[in-house]
């Protein structure tokens, strides 16, 4: 008896218990609601929020901040973000619970005591922003944030700030399994979580030759080596070691222009000869510091530029005489060859990299900001070689070749500025992530910029180039390109 009686004694006691927490949570959900103040990222990664990008709003909000008498050094005005409660109907507005200006947060009881309400019904989506109707509720009782916003994939966890601690935003980002990117200038693939990318890349950067002014296009394959240890730093830093292997191939783009959408882009000249490439990098990560660490780029033809035949079309080429030179260009007198150099074509041989990096975070809990420093040598080579015309039983064919021509020249580093090669990429991902780099490699400068156009899965890219001395006959002395690019991750 004294058994049963005991039995029936505990499940008065939780039934009691379940009753008091279901009525404390239906009397007290506002209230737990109201005194939010910190977050448990496991709880909450399931809430809608967003980032603020309308300037006057983002304004507004950073104000009343400052007017809550939170430290100036805590706010930041870029980096505002909106957690709401689910909605339970579609036409409802937002109820906001929490607003985040850099590093300090108000709940919803702060932010109706300091905010109008007005701003949190622009907020909400309450109240018309945009228009004539601007501060009136949405006529068709719709809610709708009519403001720029970037909403938050509710699967990832909150944090003061959104961005992640990664090197690569738009190529090779490696906080995702399945990422995807297509521009003018390269397109990526990353399928799984094995950090594998396959790569294509037009142009060669790494010597200031972007898009087509190089003459030669990549496939590449990159894989991690070695993976990173160390707990501080494997989330912006997975590996320790990155390769890539691959080849380059000629390109017969960019010769003439004058009918294509890209005919404001001046034409190519330079060109990449018969044979293709071999083309090898890697980065290296010192175990004891994985933000620093060296990096190599090899690129090498896989045969010697001797004579063979070729599509004349395919080349870009200049007439001897363009090239003033006091010696003439024509076959050694000694070789039995009798016939002229119609043209000279200059030919991208091999080119290669060693450089020091640095990997810098301003502020690694809040990693909007990102720096890459990259410092080194660079080594280019290009070759001058003759087009002549020979006749043959089916027609004439057309030649190139670097054999017994006289008058032709080869262009390599000869001094230490042309041996020089420096690099610096800054990356923002605040409420526009952008990002942007100055390179000076081979004498020639190189600047690259990258905007956000809608969202985080289209932006808009461009490349500028120009030579820091007397440009090259082969070298285009105002190179500017840009490019739409499409970034699709998961």
């Amino acid at each position: 008896m004294k058994k049963y009686l005991l039995l029936v004694v505990i499940a008065v006691v939780c039934l009691g218990d379940f009753i008091y927490e279901a009525n404390a949570q239906a009397v007290d959900r506002q209230g737990i609601i109201d005194s939010l103040t910190t977050i448990d990222p496991e709880i909450v990664s399931y809430f809608p929020r967003w980032k603020v990008c309308e300037p006057d709003l983002m304004t507004q909000i950073y104000a009343a901040f400052v007017y809550k008498g939170y430290p100036k050094e805590n706010l930041s005005r870029e980096d505002i973000e909106i957690m709401a409660a689910p909605k339970e109907r579609m036409d409802d507005p937002h109820e906001i619970l929490m607003i985040t200006c850099g590093k300090e947060s108000m709940n919803s009881v702060e932010i109706t005591s300091t905010m109008s309400a007005l701003l949190t019904g622009f907020l909400s989506g309450e109240y018309i922003y945009r228009g004539v109707d601007k501060g009136f509720p949405h006529n068709d009782n719709r809610a709708n944030r009519d403001y720029c916003f970037t909403d938050i994939p509710r699967e990832i966890p909150v944090s003061p700030s959104q961005a992640d601690m990664i090197i690569s935003y738009i190529e090779r980002p490696t906080n995702v399994d399945h990422a995807f990117s297509l521009s003018l200038f390269e397109q990526t693939l990353k399928v799984g979580e094995t950090g594998f990318w396959i790569r294509s890349v037009l142009g060669t950067d790494q010597v200031g030759y972007p898009f087509w002014t190089a003459g030669e296009s990549k496939i590449l394959l990159q894989r991690p080596l070695y993976i990173n240890k160390d707990p501080k730093t494997r989330k912006g830093i997975p590996y320790l070691i990155n390769a890539y292997l691959g080849g380059a191939y000629r390109i017969q783009t960019g010769l003439e222009n004058d009918n294509s959408l890209l005919s404001w882009i001046p034409n190519r000249i330079l060109n990449t000869g018969p044979g293709g490439k071999i083309v090898f990098g890697t980065d290296v990560h010192a175990w004891f510091h994985p933000e620093a660490g060296l990096s190599l780029n090899l690129e090498l033809p896989l045969r010697r530029l001797e004579t063979e035949a070729i599509d004349v079309g395919t080349y870009g080429k200049m007439l001897p005489d363009q090239l003033n030179r006091t010696e003439r260009i024509e076959f050694d007198p000694n070789d039995p060859r009798p016939y002229p150099i119609d043209y000279v074509s200059h030919v991208l041989r091999s080119t290669g990299q060693i450089t020091a990096f640095y990997h810098w975070w301003l502020d690694k809990a809040n990693p909007e900001n990102y720096f890459r420093f990259d410092f080194g040598i660079s080594y280019s080579e290009v070759v001058e070689a003759g087009l002549y015309q020979e006749p043959t039983e089916t027609g004439p064919i057309t030649n190139i070749t670097t054999q017994n021509v006289r008058g032709l020249k080869s262009y390599k580093p000869e001094d230490i500025s042309e041996w020089l090669y420096f690099k610096v990429d800054y990356r923002s991902q605040a409420a526009f992530p952008f990002g942007a780099s100055v390179q000076i490699s081979n004498q020639i400068f190189l600047g690259r910029l990258y905007l956000p156009l809608f969202g985080n899965w289209l932006y808009l890219e461009g490349k500028y180039s120009t030579p820091l001395r007397d440009a090259r006959p082969y070298e285009v002395k105002n190179f500017f390109m840009i490019s739409p690019v499409l970034r699709l991750t998961i």
